[in-house]
């Protein structure tokens, strides 16, 4: 079978299609047909190795995949030969059979491809997640998204725009075409943070800050900032923030960079670190859950960006870089 692996941690150019044995399986699993395998910053992050290097190369990595059942092993019987399935595997998902216990396979609805289911289990949690149960976000206020054309940026505006009466989001973006696109989901606001200071032009929009202690100053800035890239942003986005703002922090595609505490001290700004690892279990994981299989039920759905796998190496470079736009997902 067809597969992609990678020979050695470090750049995307060490992945290689390679012909691998068909895996057999065993006791309550079952043998999926991967069709398409979402790519997330995630498997940037095991490609390298960070935070660990949990598997000895080489190996097939990926953790999203959608296909059909292939072959049920001895005692697995909750689903059929030919049925749509996706799951969230540890690995092996960029290879064109998987194995996987019977527990940790999905449905497709009907109505949803292969290629869209791969957008929603993810992401969406992790949108809704930062909108209602992190950043608390309440009518009147006013949000702006980093990276607001990425896989979780542009479902964190959809839920803004579609389930909310009275919100201002503003949406950065690093080009011309993503701008566009960032406007065309829904954004009040879109900026092409590459050629313009998204800081001035967020102030154009909602106030500038006073610089220094000015505590009878009207109120200016944000009311929270959903940021996902991290790097030199950590240094200009309280400059935005208005007093007694919320900061989300959840992502570093950018980098990392320190953070002066106490240049946030006078606008007493909550800065909130975010991973939705440490909800698994708990009642807002799965309200999350409930709210994405409502939204993939009942609202417009959108379409990935789909390449073939041969072209792993350069679209996984093209991400790094920053280039990729929405939720990308494989061929097998």
């Amino acid at each position: 079978m067809k597969a992609a692996q990678l020979l050695d941690y470090g750049p995307a150019e060490n992945f290689r299609i390679v012909d691998l044995p068909r895996p057999t399986p065993g006791p309550g699993e079952v043998l999926v047909k991967v069709e398409f395998a979402g790519l997330r910053w995630g498997d940037i992050m095991g490609r390298t190795g960070v935070p660990v290097r949990s598997r000895i190369p080489p190996f097939v990595p990926g953790q999203e995949a959608a296909g059909v059942v292939a072959e049920n092993g001895a005692g697995a019987s909750r689903f059929a030969p030919g049925d749509r399935v996706y799951c969230m595997p540890q690995g092996n998902a960029y290879q064109e059979y998987l194995t996987i216990s019977e527990r940790a396979l999905r449905k497709v609805p009907e109505h949803v491809s292969l290629e869209q289911i791969l957008i929603y289990p993810v992401n969406m949690p992790t949108a809704y997640m930062l909108v209602y149960e992190w950043a608390k976000v309440q009518e009147g206020e006013s949000i702006l998204v980093h990276a607001a054309a990425g896989g979780v940026g542009s479902l964190v505006v959809q839920v803004l725009k579609r389930k909310f009466a009275d919100v201002t989001v503003i949406g950065l973006a690093g080009s011309d075409e993503k701008v566009a696109a960032v406007k065309a989901n829904g954004a009040d606001h879109a900026i092409n943070y590459k050629s313009t200071d998204y800081v001035e032009a967020v102030g154009a929009i909602a106030g500038v800050k006073p610089r220094g202690f000015q505590p009878m100053a009207p109120p200016a800035g944000v009311h929270v900032v959903l940021n996902g890239v991290g790097g030199a942003t950590l240094r200009t986005d309280r400059r935005v923030i208005r007093k007694l703002g919320r900061w989300v922090l959840f992502g570093t595609t950018a980098g990392t960079d320190p953070i002066n505490l106490f240049a946030n001290s006078y606008d007493s700004i909550t800065i909130m670190p975010f991973s939705k690892i440490p909800f698994r279990g708990t009642p807002e994981d799965r309200r999350a859950e409930e709210f994405t299989a409502n939204w993939v039920n009942t609202e417009q759905l959108d379409a990935p960006t789909v390449h073939p796998i041969e072209n792993i190496a350069a679209v996984q470079a093209a991400m790094e870089r920053g280039e990729t736009q929405g939720k990308v997902v494989f061929r097998l």
